[in-house]
């Protein structure tokens, strides 16, 4: 159990809410409260509302005086020249914790003569409140009730995301909520997201220090615009990726950046410069792509996953072209592609026709043997020592074959599918993915699957199910890997134990 006060500030018992009313679409607080709702929070709601007798069904109050306890977290979605007072009898109600939802206190074209900000600084100061915002969406617990389903909910987006040990803090509300839409796109369990704003209160580093032992996260996303505490955030980050990744997306460093960024929170953003060698020393992972983020994010987190322990990549191929590409990219990215020593040759050459390579990139193109080319290849790679991580092109499915061949009738009735096919068709799972993953483990070599059907369909579904990594084409796992491989080599030199 954490100490942080954050553990509690994301788990609050009961909330008050400032903004909802009864109409969908009209106000942020509506559809805020509607998912804190339909999330299954089991907490007391206490919706505040100058005019309304009632609120998405729950009672409502005129002020905050008026509700029967002190809520223990407190939502405003308010125009911000109410804040400030809104903040002070929240204060002289006893509320310790705030999410401030609403926008314009500096971001307004970084206008300086703004004073809402130190406004309800200095109030939150004078009566020990801590608040998240302005500028944000809030927060998603997927771990406050870990015994089902439920969870607590405000970032208005995101059904259906499995609950994991990755936890995300974005000074930007999209990159904390948006990136969830589509679970099915990516296999990325999410255990809390973060959306930080302008940080007048709670900045980054105080999640970095929550995030540090919480035991509900094991791999830390960041959207970063600005550092208010550099040097503590170097030491903290020094302190946990030795540990526990951290994936970052930067959005400043151009020009144009930063003027959106001004625009956006008021933050001023930094020199690329500076920032590629904070996340040097301090072993992040950066990445400029939201796409490669969720990517590195859903590898780490699997449980499955081994930490490569160099920069060496096999490659398994059932085609020239694509396998040609990897080597390439790989190399181009700081990856190794060796050519096998002569006693892996002589192994390989024994079990592969004469059409086929087994220098490396091994390419099988026209042998038919599935069960070496899932079995056996990654195996003998694996146990060979001359490999630190494979990639293996051409993981394609059966299953959506099938049904086409069984009811087309030019066909059916001349095609005959093999019988062990046939009576095993729903556990070659079992049969060519769980014994390969197993050996990944025991042996320290991670193995990336590329099918490039659907990455929804039955076998990607099914690899993915058993532990594997799967992606449709192969530049991305190797852009991936390629920076894995950097934190590993990291990873390995600054770690105690």
């Amino acid at each position: 159990m954490s100490s942080h006060f954050l553990h509690d500030f994301l788990r609050p018992k009961s909330i008050a809410i400032y903004g909802a009313n009864n109409t969908f679409g009209n106000t942020m607080g509506t559809m805020q409260l509607i998912r804190i709702i339909t999330s299954g929070y089991k907490g007391n709601i206490f919706p505040i509302h100058l005019r309304l007798d009632n609120v998405l069904g729950y009672k409502a109050y005129k002020s905050i005086a008026e509700v029967p306890e002190t809520p223990d977290l407190v939502i405003i979605v308010l125009p911000p020249k109410v804040v400030p007072q809104v903040f002070r009898e929240c204060g002289e109600k006893g509320v310790k914790k705030i999410i401030l939802i609403s926008g314009g206190f500096r971001e307004v074209r970084g206008d300086r003569k703004n004073t809402l900000t130190e406004e309800i600084t200095k109030i939150a100061n004078e009566y020990g409140i801590r608040f998240i915002g302005p500028n944000c969406f809030g927060f998603f617990n997927n771990w406050l009730y870990p015994e089902n389903n439920s969870k607590f909910n405000m970032m208005v987006w995101g059904d259906g995301i499995e609950r994991g040990k990755f936890s995300v803090a974005s000074q930007s509300g999209t990159m904390s909520s948006h990136l969830w839409m589509d679970p099915e796109y990516f296999d990325l369990k999410v255990g809390k997201t973060i959306s930080v704003g302008n940080e007048a209160n709670i900045d980054l580093v105080d999640f970095l220090e929550y995030f540090k032992d919480d035991e509900e996260t094991d791999v830390i996303g960041l959207y970063i615009e600005e550092i208010k505490r550099g040097q503590r955030f170097i030491e903290l980050a020094k302190e946990i990726t030795p540990k526990k990744p951290i994936i970052a997306v930067y959005g400043g460093g151009s020009g144009a950046g930063n003027r959106a960024i001004m625009s956006h929170t008021g933050s001023i953003g930094g020199n690329i410069k500076i920032f590629d060698a904070m996340i040097h020393e301090t072993g992040i992972i950066k990445t400029d792509y939201v796409e490669e983020f969720i990517d590195i994010s859903g590898i780490l987190s699997k449980p499955t996953f081994v930490y490569p322990k160099g920069y060496r990549l096999g490659i398994i191929t059932n085609s020239g072209g694509p396998g040609a590409l990897i080597a390439n990219n790989a190399e181009r990215k700081g990856l190794v592609v060796p050519r096998f020593s002569d006693k892996l040759q002589s192994k390989l050459k024994r079990l592969l026709p004469h059409t086929a390579s087994w220098l490396n990139p091994i390419d099988v193109t026209f042998d038919m043997n599935i069960f070496n080319f899932y079995i056996n290849f990654p195996k003998i790679l694996m146990k060979s020592g001359e490999v630190d991580a494979i990639i293996m092109y051409g993981a394609i499915g059966f299953h959506e074959m099938m049904p086409r061949m069984s009811e087309d009738e030019r066909i059916a009735p001349y095609v005959e599918l093999r019988e062990d096919m046939k009576e095993r068709m729903d556990e070659l799972d079992k049969i060519f993915i769980t014994p390969v993953i197993k050996a990944s483990q025991k042996y320290g070599v991670p193995i990336m699957y590329v099918n490039p059907q659907n990455y929804a369909s039955y076998w990607s579904k099914k690899i993915r199910e058993r532990g594997g990594i799967v992606f449709k084409f192969w530049d991305r796992p190797v852009n991936c890997l390629a920076k894995i491989c950097q934190y590993s080599e990291y990873r390995r030199n600054h770690s105690s134990f």
